[in-house]
């Protein structure tokens, strides 16, 4: 049974050319921690990307009870005036597979090192499939997945809801690490009836004062 906050969303933020500055940093930081303090916010943690992407140099993790409150606390995040290039959002759900929500994030919590976030979804072909063989499928991805636990995920649903089917995200102290986890699920059986899995986003964890000062010197 799903419990905790049912819905996240991660938000993805570009410093303006010419603009990382000591003024820029402390709107960005009080931005922030005015939607920190969100009410119906269970969690909100901060990532810096400088460096491992060109279209995002802040990532930003919220964790709501409701998309109220999750947009809400985007809106304040937003009036730092950087210029959010991605977003990707979703809720945690049961799985008609196996039952459980495929979440095992604690939240609010301590973070890993890292975050690496991406959303997926499936081919047509998937769906026309037997619900029994698609299962058998799923189950081999969740125990060749359960072998790495000392990774944590989060799976979120949004079909129909966005321009993809699923948002996953995955906790991590060693980047190297998770690329052992994904070069083992690409050989699984349900992998040729994957249809997107791009763009992904990897970002440090800190402290909103440490990822100002990651960000912006």
């Amino acid at each position: 049974m799903t419990s905790g906050p049912r819905m996240h969303g991660f938000l993805f933020l570009r410093v303006p050319a010419g603009e990382r500055t000591s003024r820029r940093a402390g709107r960005t930081r009080e931005a922030i921690e005015s939607a920190a303090g969100t009410p119906e916010v269970a969690g909100l943690y901060t990532y810096s990307l400088v460096g491992l992407r060109g279209d995002a140099d802040l990532g930003i993790w919220i964790a709501a009870a409701e998309p109220d409150a999750y947009q809400e606390a985007a809106r304040r995040v937003l009036e730092s005036d950087l210029e959010l290039t991605w977003s990707f959002w979703g809720f945690v759900r049961p799985s008609q597979y196996t039952g459980r929500d495929g979440t095992n994030v604690k939240i609010p919590g301590e973070r890993r090192r890292f975050l690496v976030v991406y959303p997926f979804s499936k081919t047509h072909e998937w769906y026309q499939m037997a619900p029994e063989i698609r299962r058998t499928m799923m189950m081999e991805h969740a125990r060749l997945g359960h072998g790495f636990d000392d990774i944590e995920q989060l799976l979120l649903y949004c079909t129909g809801l966005a321009d993809w089917e699923f948002v996953v995200a995955y906790e991590t102290d060693e980047l190297t690490r998770f690329q052992e986890l994904v070069t083992a699920m690409r050989s699984t059986a349900g992998r040729p009836y994957t249809l997107r899995d791009t763009p992904t986003f990897s970002g440090r964890w800190g402290s909103i004062e440490d990822t100002m000062k990651r960000i912006f010197g």
